[in-house]
């Protein structure tokens, strides 16, 4: 028996020693949280299983963890917007040029950080959103196609989505049939991105978007690497209402003008 198990400890000894150099290792994927924008209650977390946002402002908080290194993130450091594919939708999202950096949060100093301009990854329809841009082994698997189209939706019972304010008709698109989502990166111009610190964005996205990030630094931990991704439970989503088109409020105006001019019509006849 010794003869046996000697050789199967020697083996899960160098296993051990070794196994953690082919890729970036992701310590903790909660480091990283999406909130509604700086000065905001939910802006450092709320932990709503994903955090609503608005369509114009939302903030990536850096969430001390002792279970991670606690080092900067690295270069590359990507903002996500995945956005619902829909009879009828806008697939255009827009993130100002530049995010406000507090380090740390809230009182810490404010710089600029540049913003790069929307790269479009095609449109996701199945599978983990990391996945599909590239960076799947380098994020836990929470980012599901599934889990997203549940909480735009509406989805109740067991595989719905987690938040009960987003859950039947209180869903951004309930009533919808989403099809997919069209995946956009952003690349985020910082290296400094640390503990307690928490970026600021501007922008215009659709109803029912998707926000999250990740970043990746092979040359941490003694170049074993490592990596930082907001996971799904800890993403934002877009949950502000539709606003009509042009056409449907001249529509709604000329409406209205018919029926002043048919009441005051009736008012000289009586």
């Amino acid at each position: 028996m010794k003869k046996v198990l000697l050789p199967v400890l020697c083996l899960l000894l160098l296993a051990l020693a070794f196994g953690g150099n082919a890729s970036a290792q992701l310590l903790d994927p909660a480091d990283l949280h999406v909130g509604p924008g700086a000065g905001t209650t939910c802006a450092t977390g709320c932990g709503t299983d994903p955090n609503t946002i608005s369509a114009t402002a939302f903030d990536i908080y850096y969430n001390p963890n002792t279970n991670s290194s606690q080092l900067p993130i690295g270069d590359p450091f990507y903002l996500l917007i995945a956005t619902p594919v829909y009879t009828g939708s806008t697939n255009s999202p827009t993130v100002g040029s530049t995010a406000t950096m507090y380090a740390t949060y809230p009182n810490g100093t404010q710089s600029t950080v540049s913003v790069g301009g929307a790269v479009s990854k095609g449109e996701m329809t199945s599978g983990d959103l990391y996945g599909f841009i590239g960076l799947g082994p380098f994020a836990n698997n929470s980012f599901q196609f599934g889990n997203m189209v549940s909480c735009d939706i509406g989805t109740t019972g067991g595989s719905g989505c987690p938040n009960s304010n987003l859950q039947g008709s209180n869903a951004p698109l309930f009533g919808d049939t989403i099809t997919g989502y069209d995946v956009f990166t952003f690349s985020i111009g910082t290296t400094t991105f640390a503990p307690n610190d928490l970026l600021d964005f501007t922008g215009n996205l659709p109803v029912g978007s998707y926000v999250a990030a990740i970043g990746v630094d092979y040359s941490a931990l003694g170049g074993k690497g490592e990596a930082w991704a907001v996971p799904f439970t800890e993403s934002g989503i877009v949950t502000t209402t539709n606003v009509p088109e042009p056409s449907s409020l001249l529509m709604l105006g000329a409406g209205l003008l018919a029926l002043a001019a048919f009441a005051g019509r009736r008012s000289l006849t009586a």
